[in-house]
C-alpha cells in the first residue's frame, strides 16, 4: 500500500487531462458520463483494462501525471450549455467517477485534485457514482467531512476475492479484500447514498470459492447491492499485455489465453459463452435474493438478471433513480417483465445528449462497421444496431447472447424483440 511520493512525476504541463468523456458503452450503460481527475492510476492490477486501452499515450508510458481543468470542469455542471454534456447536465444524470483510473488512489493525496471537485459536487449536490478499491480517504478529515451525509454520493467498492493472497497478487498496491471491506463498513454508517459490493472483474478460479462468503461479508457491513461481470480478455493484446495474462494464469491456476480462446465465440475481446457463466451468476442471485438486496450483472451475458436498467447498483432514489433510460440494459429489464420490448419503450426516455453527440466523439473506428457510421449521432447509431439485429455484435439479439429475440416491426419500421424465457429458465444443474 505504501508508496515513496518521490515516484509520482509531478510534471509541467503545457495541457490538461481531458475528463469528462462519454463512454464507449453507452448502448446498454445507465450513466454514460464518465469522469477520472488523472490520466494515471498508480494501482498496478494486472487485469486492467484500461493498460491496453492506454498504454501506446505517451505520458501514460512515461508514468507523466497529467490532471484535468478543475475550473473548466465546474464550468461544465455550472454553465451546461457551454459543452457537448449539455442535455446530460441540465437532466442530472448522475455522473460516472472512476472509468479509467481510480478515483482515490496514492496519485490524489499528491495532487489533491479530486478534492477540489469533490467539494464542489457536494457545494452543488450533483449525483456522482464512485467506483473505488481506495480505503484511505475514508480516515482523512479532510474527504471524509465532505462525504458524511452527501445523499449526492454513492460508493461502489470493487473487490475480487476473499482470498488475500490472491487479491495480493493480482491487484497490486490495492488495500487488501478485508481493508476494503472496513472501508466499506465505514461508509455505510455516513448517510450518503449507500455502498455497493462490485464483484467484478469476476475470475474463475480467483473469485470463486469465495464469492458468496465475500457476498455476505459485505451485507453484513452495509452493502445495499452487488453488482458483478466475467473478466474479458483483450485478444488483440501486445507482449507487454500478454505477460500480465501469464502472471494471472498462474494464480488462477490455468492459462487465460486457452481457456479464453476455447470458450469465446468472436474475436477481439473475448468475453467467456453464457452457459460458463450461468452457474455461477445464478448462485450468486439467489444468494442476493435470500438477503434481500438487488442484484446486477453488467456483464453483456446475463444481464438479464439485473434488478433494474442500472447494472452499477446504484439505489433508485431520487438522485440516482435519475439514471439514463436510453439504453439496451433498461430494454432488457423491460422485455423481462412484460415479455417483449420496442425502441419506443426507451426512447421516450430523455436522450438529447445522444442525438447532439457524433460516433466519432465516443467510438474507435476499429472495424468496419463503426468506420461506416462515423458521421451519425449516438443516436442514430443506437437506433441502427437496434434494427439489424444480426449483422453487427452490438445488436440487443447479439450482445444479449441471444436473450433478446426480433419477432417483428413495429408501427415505426423498428424491430421489436422477445423476451427468451424459456433460456432464462433453463437453470444450470450446478
Amino acid at each position: 500500500m505504501k508508496q515513496s511520493k518521490n515516484k509520482l512525476k509531478k510534471t509541467e504541463r503545457k495541457d490538461t487531462y481531458g475528463s469528462p468523456r462519454w463512454s464507449n458503452e453507452f448502448l446498454d450503460c445507465a450513466m454514460p458520463m464518465t469522469f477520472d481527475q488523472y490520466n494515471l492510476c498508480s494501482y498496478q492490477c494486472l487485469y486492467c483494462f484500461s493498460f491496453y486501452q492506454r498504454f501506446n499515450v505517451e505520458n501514460y508510458a512515461k508514468k507523466k501525471v497529467r490532471w484535468v481543468n478543475v475550473d473548466r470542469v465546474k464550468q461544465i455542471f455550472l454553465e451546461p450549455e457551454s459543452s457537448q454534456f449539455e442535455h446530460y447536465v441540465k437532466a442530472r444524470i448522475p455522473l460516472q467517477w472512476g472509468g479509467l483510473s481510480e478515483p482515490f488512489d496514492l496519485l490524489e493525496p499528491h495532487f489533491g485534485i479530486g478534492l477540489q471537485l469533490l467539494k464542489f459536487f457536494r457545494e452543488i449536490d450533483y449525483p456522482v457514482a464512485f467506483s473505488t478499491k481506495s480505503t484511505w480517504f475514508v480516515k482523512d478529515k479532510r474527504y471524509s467531512d465532505i462525504i458524511k451525509g452527501a445523499k449526492n454520493f454513492h460508493f461502489k467498492w470493487s473487490i475480487i476475492t476473499l482470498d488475500e493472497e490472491k487479491a495480493r497478487l493480482i491487484e497490486r498496491g490495492v488495500p487488501s479484500p478485508q481493508e476494503r471491506l472496513e472501508a466499506m463498513g465505514e461508509v455505510a454508517k455516513w448517510g450518503t447514498a449507500g455502498v455497493t459490493l462490485r464483484l467484478r472483474p469476476f475470475f474463475i478460479g480467483v473469485s470463486d470459492p469465495t464469492h458468496l462468503d465475500l457476498i455476505r461479508e459485505a451485507v453484513k457491513r452495509g452493502a445495499g447491492s452487488v453488482s458483478t461481470e466475467f473478466f474479458c480478455l483483450e485478444a488483440r493484446a501486445d507482449l507487454r499485455v500478454k505477460k500480465r495474462y501469464a502472471e494471472m494464469s498462474k494464480i488462477c491456476g490455468y492459462d487465460l489465453y486457452r481457456f479464453y480462446k476455447k470458450n469465446t465465440r468472436g474475436s477481439g475481446y473475448w468475453r467467456l459463452n453464457y452457459e460458463i457463466k450461468r452457474p455461477f451468476i445464478e448462485e450468486m442471485q439467489t444468494l442476493c435474493d435470500q438477503l434481500q438486496i438487488p442484484f446486477f450483472v453488467s456483464d453483456a451475458h446475463h444481464k438479464e438478471k439485473c434488478s433494474y436498467g442500472n447494472c452499477c447498483g446504484c439505489p433508485k432514489d431520487k438522485y440516482f433513480g435519475n439514471y439514463q433510460k436510453c439504453q439496451f440494459t433498461e430494454a432488457i429489464t423491460i422485455a423481462k417483465e412484460k415479455g417483449e420490448v420496442r425502441f419506443s419503450d426507451i426512447t421516450k426516455n430523455p436522450h438529447e445528449f445522444f442525438e447532439g453527440t457524433s460516433v466519432r466523439r465516443v467510438l474507435h473506428p476499429g472495424n468496419d462497421t463503426v468506420a461506416r457510421h462515423w458521421h451519425k449521432s449516438l443516436f442514430d447509431y443506437m437506433r441502427w444496431a437496434w434494427n439489424h439485429p444480426t449483422q453487427t455484435s452490438h445488436s440487443p439479439y447479439n450482445y444479449f447472447s441471444k436473450m433478446l429475440i426480433p419477432c417483428g416491426l413495429d408501427k415505426n419500421g423498428d424491430v421489436v424483440y422477445r423476451f427468451n424465457r424459456r433460456k432464462y429458465e433453463n437453470r444450470s444443474k450446478k
